[in-house]
């Protein structure tokens, strides 16, 4: 599940960011804004700025015994990124007649993945250093980073799916004709993704009683 995450996770650093340059509307407040830099700092943002109040969230659950257990959270972050690429596809089909999406849209389908990854990534690291037996903890979390890795190798396989093929002089690309291609893979990401969410839900409390009173 770890490595199905990151796979599509970091189409952030790849597909994602060639989507923004080709088929996002960088204009806001009658400025032309870098398609690299807003790709690139958004995530980041929402991430800082959502951090505390995931914190929060989990406390004020914790001593209300609300909590969801850590498979649960796993889940739910597989869930919420599979939404953030529905996000997209939804985007798609409200494209104007030059193939772009708006901005916000786009804003948006991040802060919905960025909620993903806090659900999963922090509770990923704090479960391997608990559920590990006490000598072999390093071992465990060097395998939680190698599934990360092996994620990495997942997301470059899938964006080579989205090739463009390239027309006119010098290789222009047609935002029109990227649009499908991006909108197709996406979308079968955002099934992927949250079908395995669903599935770990399912098994979750197989898991949680696995886990006894680790939670």
């Amino acid at each position: 599940f770890s490595i199905l995450f990151w796979g599509f996770y970091e189409q952030g650093g790849g597909s994602l960011n060639l989507f923004a340059d080709r088929n996002v509307n960088m204009h806001f407040l009658g400025m032309e804004l870098s398609s690299a830099a807003v790709n690139n700092s958004v995530n980041p943002v929402w991430v800082i700025a959502l951090s505390p109040v995931f914190g929060y969230l989990w406390l004020v659950l914790g001593k209300r015994k609300l909590e969801p257990n850590s498979s649960v959270k796993f889940s739910l972050g597989l869930i919420l990124l599979g939404l953030s690429f529905y996000i997209f596809v939804l985007a798609g089909h409200t494209a104007g007649a030059d193939g772009k999406i708006s901005l916000f849209m786009f804003v948006f389908g991040y802060f919905v993945m960025s909620c993903g990854e806090l659900c999963l990534s922090p509770i990923g690291l704090s479960m391997i250093t608990k559920l590990s037996p006490q000598k072999m903890v390093g071992l465990m979390m060097g395998m939680w980073f190698l599934a990360s890795a092996f994620g990495q190798y997942v997301a470059g396989l899938i964006g080579t799916l989205m090739a463009i093929p390239k027309e006119g002089v010098g290789g222009a690309i047609n935002p029109v004709q990227s649009l499908p291609i991006y909108m197709g893979v996406f979308e079968k990401i955002a099934w992927v993704a949250m079908g395995c969410g669903v599935l770990l839900l399912l098994i979750s409390p197989v898991l949680k009683k696995w886990m006894k009173d680790v939670h």
